[in-house]
């Protein structure tokens, strides 16, 4: 029996110490005592009185309860003790710790005074002295030592694990904390037992309506039926579910997202995300990609007739495609090229030295020189007529163009291009050159012909200035053929011109102003200086001009220099740029009087002068300052 000698002294507090600093020591007296002394409660003390008793077991609830701990003192969770006399029996002490949790009794005297706890270590020790006078009570000894020892190892492994399991759900609580995510615990049936949160306001009921409830009877049936499909795939499998669903909130119908995870006691995790903006934006992605796939739809549609429209223009126009590969030499030859030259696709091959070999014999090294100047970049563009050898035996013009196609290192690889038909165009140009120059033979003897019948006229009239003895008839005749065989030196200058559109009228005023020195034969020295620029004129342009000219020539030859045994004539023909020409005649000789109009009327020289340069719609400028001047500035029409 166990005296008050072997009462064990043990961990007491008052009622109001806070529960963590209890659970603390609890912890840090088990690893330090567990082998001597139990360390699964503590006893609640005051004045010697014993007012309640917390054990470990009770913490365990405490904490499954998810009650706040930390501002509880020990009074508050604290239950009735288990007292007994310190003269209990052996026997009633041993039933009493096999009733209770907790490995130890406490013990009181006559007056209610707490005086210690009866452990099975105490027991055990007295009972060992007694067990060594026999072997039964020696066995009996053993075995509760043994139970002793097990249950000091349960006690602390249970101590340590509820430390782990505080430490672990701190650090649960904190990544909840961390993710706006819904978490919800279920039971098998879909009872909802639990939930976190971190704004209630995301939740689609109070939790109030929804704790302790089925999920069908919280959610419309369209939702419960997926929970319930989730649920019973999840037992099956024991791996993850996810299902996707939507509900009207508050602010407006939402998509959600919820992953359903097995837990222990056949329990369901559920933890449900806001995936509202990704449906968004999947929505919006989805119809930015039916429209990009009804515009790719459009342009390749566009693309079809485009390469329709493109394919039958190349037939059409006689068109066909190629393409070198310079380093390995192989050409692609457009189908429609090789049924030009009369071959099926199949016919040639690749090879392009094959290709040139079509070639016609006297273009092929031009078109190689004109390849490779282009390649070397000495021309800027790749186009050369050639002929290439139908499979007939016949050739066909082909116009040829092509450019360069370089890599990312800027290193020519490709030349790419295309060969026109230009068989009919030649041959047209062929004929149309035949025809030109038949027209112009034909011109040249129309010039020729008019030249020799004007100088047919010029020399009927100088034969027939012989027999005219009159001075002024006589100068007339002369005037006449001086007129006529200004016109005969156009003709004359056309028909030997290689450009029978527009003569050299540098070369005519020379010739012209000889002649006409030539033609008076005066006794007088009068000199002819000429400025004349480099310019041609066409026939309707040098025909009134060169008459222009002759007149006002003439005219200072016979009448500027009466009494004067010399002088000059100067001669001015300018090109004023755009088919603006000015020329002039201007003498240093006595001049004429200011009444040009009375001259003019007189006059059929000043007459002509000035209808032909109305002619060529221009305008004259009549100086007799210093001699007499004629300027006249016109536009080639």
């Amino acid at each position: 029996m166990p005296t008050v000698e072997s009462i064990v002294p043990t961990l007491t507090f008052p009622s109001n110490t806070p529960l963590p600093n209890v659970i603390n020591f609890m912890g840090a007296y088990s690893e330090s005592t567990c082998q001597t002394a139990p360390c699964d409660c503590v006893y609640v003390v005051e004045q010697s009185r014993l007012l309640g008793i917390f054990t470990v077991n009770d913490l365990v609830k405490l904490l499954l309860s998810q009650v706040d701990y930390t501002t509880i003192t020990i009074g508050e969770v604290m239950q009735a003790p288990v007292t007994v006399d310190k003269n209990i029996e052996t026997s009633t002490a041993l039933s009493l710790f096999g009733k209770q949790h907790h490995k130890s009794l406490a013990i009181v005297d006559e007056d209610g005074s707490f005086l210690g706890i009866l452990t099975p270590e105490t027991i055990a020790a007295q009972l060992q002295t007694q067990l060594n006078k026999t072997k039964q009570h020696a066995i009996r000894a053993e075995k509760l030592a043994k139970v002793n020892q097990q249950l000091q190892q349960k006690i602390c492994f249970s101590v340590k694990t509820e430390a782990q399991l505080l430490k672990t759900t701190s650090e649960l609580q904190q990544i909840f904390q961390a993710f706006p995510d819904i978490y919800f615990r279920l039971a098998a049936d879909g009872t909802i037992l639990s939930y976190y949160v971190q704004d209630e306001s995301a939740l689609y009921l109070p939790p109030e309506e929804f704790l302790g409830k089925p999920v069908k009877d919280v959610v419309p049936s369209e939702v419960s039926e997926k929970f319930n499909t989730a649920i019973v795939e999840l037992n099956q499998t024991k791996s993850l579910v996810a299902i996707e669903y939507s509900l009207l909130m508050h602010d407006g119908e939402k998509s959600f997202e919820a992953r359903l995870l097995p837990s222990i006691q056949e329990q369901v995790i559920v933890i449900i995300r806001d995936i509202t903006q990704r449906k968004q934006a999947q929505a919006a992605l989805q119809t930015a990609k039916n429209s990009l796939e009804r515009r790719v739809e459009a342009r390749t549609y566009e693309l079809k007739k485009a390469e329709d429209r493109y394919t039958r223009a190349i037939y059409a126009g006689k068109v066909g495609i190629w393409e070198w590969n310079i380093d390995t030499n192989e050409i692609y030859i457009d189908p429609n090229l090789k049924a030009m030259l009369g071959y099926a696709d199949n016919e040639l091959s690749n090879c392009f030295e094959e290709w040139l070999n079509l070639v016609h014999p006297s273009d092929i090294d031009a078109l190689k020189v004109e390849i490779n100047a282009y390649i070397e970049g000495l021309i800027p563009k790749y186009e050369i007529e050639h002929r290439m050898r139908h499979r007939d035996g016949q050739y066909i013009w082909f116009l040829a163009r092509g450019t360069m196609l370089c890599d990312i290192n800027d290193k020519i690889c490709f030349m790419a291009g295309s060969n026109t038909d230009i068989t009919v165009s030649k041959y047209t140009e062929a004929r149309l050159k035949g025809s030109l120059k038949e027209k112009e033979v034909l011109l040249k003897e129309i010039h020729h012909r008019v030249k020799n019948n004007l100088q047919v006229i010029s020399s009927l009239l100088r034969l027939q200035a012989r027999y005219i003895k009159d001075e002024e008839a006589l100068d007339i005749l002369r005037d006449s053929q001086n007129r006529v065989r200004a016109m005969a030196m156009i003709h004359e200058s056309l028909y030997q011109s290689t450009d029978l559109g527009k003569i050299k009228f540098s070369e005519y005023i020379r010739n012209l102003s000889n002649n006409l020195a030539c033609g008076y034969s005066l006794n007088k020295d009068i000199k002819i200086n000429l400025q004349i620029h480099q310019v041609e004129l066409r026939i309707d342009t040098a025909i009134p001009c060169g008459l222009i000219i002759n007149e006002l020539v003439s005219n200072a030859i016979k009448h500027a220099f009466i009494n004067a045994e010399f002088g000059v004539i100067y001669i001015e023909f300018l090109d004023l740029g755009n088919s603006k020409y000015s020329f002039s005649v201007s003498d240093n000789g006595i001049g004429v009087p200011d009444d040009i109009e009375l001259r003019r009327n007189q006059s059929l020289g000043l007459q002509l002068v000035w209808s032909l340069v109305e002619q060529l719609e221009g305008s004259i400028i009549f100086n007799n300052k210093l001699g007499t001047s004629f300027t006249i500035t016109f536009v080639e029409q």
